[in-house]
């Protein structure tokens, strides 16, 4: 049961930390700070992350299972979507795509480390 409330804990938490990024991407947003949107948008991958692993050793521990299958999006995919919160905070500027891009692939592989 400890190990359960542990998890329970954990997983709380962890989802709480990743709405307070949001928030403060969404304030960042409102008030224009686009130069600080990229270490934001960082901020939130890195709690999603550890809110979806947290997630997943909950589940797991919940149905019984060591290896389960996540509904966690390629990276690829994960690096798209960043990269068109990318280009939309800029304000959708026209010839950024490959920029975006390469910014977006270094978010993502850095919340991972």
């Amino acid at each position: 049961m400890a190990v359960n409330r542990q998890l329970w804990n954990e997983y709380r938490v962890t989802w709480e930390e990743f709405s307070r990024q949001l928030d403060a991407l969404q304030r960042l947003v409102e008030t224009g700070a686009r130069d600080r949107i990229e270490g934001a948008l960082l901020n939130v991958e890195k709690a999603r992350v550890a809110h979806n692993e947290a997630r997943d050793r909950l589940a797991a521990h919940l149905t019984g299972e060591i290896d389960m299958v996540t509904d966690e999006l390629p990276e690829q995919e994960r690096v798209r979507k960043t990269a068109r919160l990318l280009w939309e905070f800029s304000g959708k500027p026209h010839g950024t795509a490959e920029n975006d891009w390469l910014r977006a692939e270094k978010l993502v592989r850095a919340a991972r480390a």
